[in-house]
């Protein structure tokens, strides 16, 4: 049986739009913080971002062939992902061993959970804090959001195949997933200890 292919993905320019007034934000919080004291709240944009645009791919692709090819998804995303960030990887960790060795501390921790996309686990055992880290001259800091990201493409599309699989009404799976947000954001307010 031949696999068709999926055909190409909407691309919807107000993205763009989104995506620079985020980038903009958080290049402005990095320079200022006290300028421009929302800009962080760029990164959960490109999260909602990303998600969404994750799940129109996994949605069209389940249309289209009436079934998902994980493999296919995971081959895809890392073919995306992981080049550049063991590229940077790679010549960060170089730099640092031959010119900035202050930075070497916990260098092979970083690089390993950055590679496993475990970084933000990694930096949260360690008691790091990323808003602490602006005076920290690490290449490495912001990282944490690349694995948060690394994790949801290795997690979501397994749930959004067993919803599918086992639920398939359209409206239950809005409930469900609407009130697992709500108690996330419920539970994210109850634990948060500024």
């Amino acid at each position: 049986m031949k696999k068709k292919r999926l055909a190409s993905a909407r691309y919807i320019t107000g993205f763009d739009g989104i995506r620079t007034i985020a980038v903009i934000g958080v290049i402005i919080y990095h320079l200022s913080p006290n300028m421009m004291k929302g800009g962080y709240l760029g990164v959960p944009i490109f999260f909602v971002l990303s998600g969404y645009l994750i799940t129109d791919l996994l949605r069209q692709e389940y249309r289209q062939n009436g079934r998902i090819d994980l493999k296919g998804f995971y081959v895809r995303r890392m073919k995306r992902l992981y080049p550049a960030m063991v590229l940077m990887l790679i010549g960060a960790s170089a730099y640092i061993t031959l010119f900035q060795r202050s930075l070497m501390n916990n260098l092979r921790g970083v690089v390993l959970s950055s590679l496993t996309y475990l970084n933000n686990w990694w930096q949260i055992y360690h008691d790091s804090s990323y808003f602490n880290h602006f005076d920290n001259e690490s290449p490495f800091t912001h990282l944490w959001s690349l694995a948060v990201e690394g994790q949801y493409y290795f997690i979501w599309p397994i749930v959004f195949v067993l919803l599918i699989k086992f639920i398939r009404n359209q409206g239950k799976i809005f409930l469900i997933l609407a009130s697992c947000s709500l108690e996330s954001s419920i539970l994210m307010w109850a634990l948060f200890t500024p």
